[in-house]
């Protein structure tokens, strides 16, 4: 008797956790290790992704012997899931190696709104630098002294709209006589980047989340580098900006050699003022409406050939570096009666990356031809913006081409017709070019698309609850 009941637990214990895993499995974050050799100028990065997660979490990335840490970079991506929208997010620590050479990883946890992820750990190798290693950003100023605080811009000039990351750093010597601690950081950074932030501008914070040290060499000295703010700026007009030299103040302690000093003296670090030129755009019937930056355009139709009357998604997609989260849609042109065209749904993805804010901006329609016919899309769509790089307006036109007409077999034949999204089966059709809703009783409301996670989960219930209701009667029956 306690065999048989003691068989029933172990497999209630089994469906228990098939059914937990199946209604987890599209939640779980992971771990991403970049490639293991590689190598010393390229920066070694691990990944957190975090599916189905609108707030930005916080990771704690574990340390590495031989390697400082650069930075953490975002990448915010809404995508489609069973119908609805998710927002993945991927946080990466890049790491960067001291010297050539093996190095262990360790195996690490990272916790994650309460949930532990853990990877095994690896082995790096680090490859031998090609040339003479680099080193400080150019904009950096060296200053009399073993310490000194920083603030520089990614460029000296812009234009209106163009991004320029501003940068806040403490540098100190690695002989620097004394210890220097930092005090009531948090409030003397919040008066710091009330001042320095410039007015009238779009802001990408860049989130700094550990205050670790980075080695650098400034005109041939080795310092360490604490990153204390990072942020880019879009700038919305011509003024160009001037901001004011600011302060820190920290702890000076005892010597690193000899005596240790009777108390710790508070001593002051300032920067120098900074000016970046913003330069406004050429004259242009636009100006000051189109976005800036460097961008390319990725197109697609669902199916190249559709029947008159029937509906086609298009897709124009902005890729490139700009301020993407405020890009506009693309503007229509020759709207007629021949094509109805529906509002877009609008998806973008940023991805924050040192200096620049890259990624792309997705336009959806949906379309729906009244006329048989050849229709270019060349016609019908265009995007301008100013190219900072090539200082001039240009316009990303599509290059498809929609066919509308012909055989309903050589509609479906087409093998770009097969692929066509779960959104576009259930809208109507259009049938004779009167109305959107004409024909709507043909259509067969008895399909749905199978979610595999959801079959998943509805066998598992009912195994559970199959087994629950055979361990009553069991137990009822002994």
């Amino acid at each position: 008797m306690f065999v048989a009941i003691f068989r029933k637990f172990l497999v209630l214990f089994f469906c228990v956790s098939f059914a937990a895993l199946s209604q987890s499995v599209d939640n779980v974050a992971s771990v991403e290790l970049a490639a293991t050799t590689f190598p010393i100028e390229r920066p070694f990065t691990i990944s957190i992704i975090i599916p189905n997660s609108e707030t930005r979490a916080t990771v704690a990335f574990p340390d590495i012997i031989g390697f400082s840490k650069k930075g953490i970079s975002t990448s915010i991506t809404p995508v489609d899931v069973g119908g609805k929208s998710v927002t993945n997010q991927i946080i990466t620590q890049s790491y960067q190696a001291r010297a050539p050479g093996r190095f262990r990883l360790l195996p690490f946890t990272v916790n994650i709104g309460g949930e532990t992820i853990r990877s095994e750990g690896a082995t790096l190798v680090v490859q031998p630098p090609a040339g003479a290693s680099a080193s400080l950003n150019k904009a950096v100023v060296v200053t009399a002294g073993s310490a000194f605080l920083s603030l520089r811009p990614s460029k000296s000039v812009v234009y209106s709209g163009e991004g320029v990351a501003l940068t806040l750093s403490f540098f100190v010597a690695d002989n620097y006589p004394y210890v220097l601690d930092f005090q009531a950081l948090d409030k003397q950074l919040q008066l710091i980047t009330k001042r320095i932030r410039p007015t009238n501008s779009w802001e990408e914070n860049l989130p700094i989340n550990d205050l670790k040290p980075v080695s650098v060499v400034v005109g041939g000295k080795k310092f360490r580098e604490y990153h204390l703010f990072q942020s880019i700026f879009f700038p919305l007009s011509s003024q160009s900006w001037q901001l004011p030299a600011v302060s820190l103040q920290l702890n000076q302690s005892r010597p690193v050699t000899g005596l240790p000093s009777s108390r710790p003296e508070p001593v002051v670090f300032t920067s120098k003022p900074l000016t970046v030129a913003v330069r406004a755009l050429p004259p242009h019937p636009l100006r000051g409406r189109v976005p800036v930056g460097t961008f390319r355009l990725d197109e697609g139709l669902d199916r190249q050939r559709v029947m008159a009357g029937k509906s086609v998604r298009y897709t124009f997609s902005i890729l490139g570096q700009g301020n993407v989260a405020t890009l506009p849609a693309p503007a229509m042109l020759n709207e007629s009666a021949e094509l109805d065209v529906f509002p877009p749904e609008e998806r973008h993805t940023i991805n924050h990356t040192g200096n620049e804010i890259t990624g792309h901006k997705t336009f959806a329609y949906f379309m729906v031809p009244r006329q048989n016919g050849s229709v270019s899309l060349a016609n019908r769509f265009q995007w301008i913006y100013f190219d900072p790089q090539t200082a001039r307006y240009d316009t990303l036109l599509p290059q498809l081409t929609l066919q509308v007409g012909g055989s309903r077999s050589a509609a479906i034949s087409n093998p770009a017709s097969l692929s066509v999204t779960a959104a576009n089966e259930g809208t109507p059709n259009v049938v004779g070019g009167n109305t959107l809703y004409a024909g709507i009783e043909a259509m067969d409301s008895t399909r749905h698309p199978i979610s595999l996670s959801t079959l998943i989960r509805a066998v598992a219930n009912v195994l559970i609850v199959s087994m629950l209701l055979g361990m009553i009667f069991v137990l009822f029956k002994k």
